[in-house]
């Protein structure tokens, strides 16, 4: 039984190693793509024009651009271990 490739499943192969080459370089994995957010509160470490940036406890900044906050304002962020973005915040 022979499996011909079509150059559609080539394409769809090659784009979805294309996915998994680029979270292992950045040093994350899919499981992080999906998992729970965590919720935290942090506080406002730099603010510079409207950007803010915090760190979480996995020790990596984020930014929040159009801050609404002032430097040492206390703020619940939510996101994922390890990736960059913040999905929510509030005061």
């Amino acid at each position: 039984m022979d499996i011909e490739f079509t150059p559609k499943m080539l394409a769809v192969f090659f784009i979805i190693a294309g996915i998994i080459v680029v979270f292992m370089l950045m040093g994350g994995s899919l499981t992080q793509l999906f998992s729970a957010s965590i919720q935290e509160v942090v506080s406002i470490q730099i603010k510079q024009d409207n950007t803010c940036i915090v760190e979480a406890s996995d020790g990596v900044p984020r930014s929040i651009d159009n801050c609404p906050y002032q430097l040492g304002d206390n703020v619940t962020i939510n996101y994922k271990q390890g990736i960059p973005t913040i999905e929510s915040h509030r005061q």
